[in-house]
């Protein structure tokens, strides 16, 4: 089993889209920190919590700038790694612009050409190889890759979410799910996701229409169905989190998180 982690790092969107409609103008995510600032964290979590020469890892580049890849090339875990291109959120592929701005509630937000650009890598993969896409907005704990390498390994099929999201507790109407025991924490049965998730060969290529489909608009809304049907899990404490105000994972110090990250830039 390899894990294949792919690492989208995004230059182009200073502020989230929840946080300011204009994406391109500077505005703090989470207390005083920047996107670059938790990029930064994000990076350094990722690749000190269980990073090897035995995993891949493929950043995914949106506008970064070259002294930012420097960066991130001086501080990787492992030496299987590459830097790709993907176009911004506001390219539509086949169109100078997108066709459908009108079906989309806030603004045009579309990961087309990273999702087949994802598939690509997967298609090429190994059937039990495990494939990672992690936004450059989710801060890990230490030994979050070793426990995700852990869990696989055990034998487990489907996706995972490292994060044990808010919304569980407070917009999900439903409130029941299925508990178990995984080799390094209890795990619990989620309803849907965002982009950030991972699962094995199988698993991605069983919903590839779907993801596909909704990557035209940036449109998680196919987990709700997939999720029923397969294994879809995340761990109770999370391992990582969302690390933007009002989606931080409950019961972490998340602060403390960042700044063991960041201890790491050397």
């Amino acid at each position: 089993m390899k894990l294949n982690i792919y690492f989208r790092a995004n230059e182009s969107a200073k502020s989230a889209g929840s946080v300011n409609k204009d994406i391109t103008k500077e505005a703090y995510r989470i207390g005083t920190h920047t996107k670059l600032d938790i990029l930064k964290a994000v990076w350094l979590s990722v690749n000190n919590s269980g990073v090897t020469n035995e995993d891949r890892v493929r950043v995914f580049c949106d506008a970064v700038s070259a002294e930012t890849q420097t960066w991130m090339h001086d501080t990787i875990k492992t030496t299987d790694f590459e830097f790709k291109e993907v176009p911004p959120l506001s390219y539509c592929p086949g169109f100078e612009e997108h066709p459908f701005p009108h079906l989309h509630p806030v603004r045009i937000n579309c990961s087309l050409a990273l999702f087949e650009l994802l598939y690509e890598e997967i298609e090429q993969g190994e059937d039990d190889d495990v494939f990672y896409l992690c936004e450059d907005d989710y801060l890990h704990r230490p030994e979050t890759i070793t426990m995700i390498k852990n869990l696989y390994k055990s034998g487990y099929k489907g996706f995972f979410l490292p994060y044990d999201y808010p919304d569980r507790y407070t917009l999900d109407r439903g409130r029941e799910a299925n508990v178990i025991l995984g080799p390094n924490s209890h795990l619990r049965s989620v309803p849907s996701a965002t982009f950030t998730m991972m699962a094995d060969k199988q698993t991605w290529m069983r919903y590839k229409l779907e993801v596909i489909r909704g990557s035209v608009f940036c449109d998680d809304g196919w987990t709700w169905k997939a999720f029923r049907q397969v294994n879809a899990f995340c761990p109770l404490p999370s391992w990582s989190c969302h690390f933007q105000e009002n989606y931080l994972s409950p019961y972490i110090n998340w602060e403390e998180v960042f700044n063991w990250a960041m201890s790491h830039d050397q």
